[in-house]
């Protein structure tokens, strides 16, 4: 899952929001991080690794690569993530309660409080996310084409993932299907381990 779903299945708190974004971030080991984290930034960073194994693993993800491109499905993971981002943001109301605008400000204020726990990428990436309000902006087709063309310049070998957006436009209510039958089981594998310690 993308940025705007491990944040939605964190626990309510600054530490475990951040540590389940960190996911994608903070690199090495448990015992490596832990001298830099506290237990709680820890725990959501055990969250999103077993979200990561979950989604990856889920009957769903397979049927959800066959909807790619050939040339494009090496980076399934990535593509599919920022698609379900997508529906997620567009079906918010289903899924939590509130506004996604509050919440998404409500995660970039505990980002804010926090610097001390932001590392490498994240630090740098905050100030856009915040500026554009990368969060709610998951919801537009336009914010979806926009965060696959910026993942595509990341490394030498994502270049596909710049015409993501044709395989998700091409078969964009197969995608919204699989990602209604899937969310609410990730959901239920979050809830069912208490204070979201996979």
């Amino acid at each position: 899952m993308n940025f705007l779903a491990h944040l939605a299945l964190a626990a309510p708190t600054d530490a475990s929001r951040i540590g389940n974004l960190l996911g994608d971030f903070a690199k090495g080991t448990l015992g490596t991080l832990a001298e830099t984290y506290p237990p709680e930034v820890i725990n959501g960073i055990i969250t999103h690794r077993a979200i990561d194994r979950f989604t990856d693993e889920h009957p769903t993800f397979s049927e959800a690569k066959t909807l790619l491109d050939p040339k494009r499905r090496r980076y399934a993971g990535i593509i599919i993530d920022i698609a379900y981002d997508h529906f997620l943001a567009k079906h918010w109301h289903s899924y939590h309660e509130g506004s996604l605008e509050d919440f998404a400000q409500e995660c970039y204020s505990a980002l804010e409080r926090h610097p001390e726990w932001q590392a490498g990428r994240l630090k740098h990436a905050l100030p856009y996310m915040k500026e554009e309000n990368w969060l709610v902006g998951y919801k537009a087709l336009s914010g979806i084409e926009r965060t696959f063309k910026r993942v595509s310049t990341r490394g030498k070998y994502t270049a596909p993932i710049y015409h993501a957006m044709d395989d998700l436009k091409a078969n964009y209510h197969e995608f919204e299907a699989v990602f209604h039958r899937f969310y609410p089981e990730l959901q239920s594998y979050t809830r069912s381990h208490p204070n979201n310690q996979l």
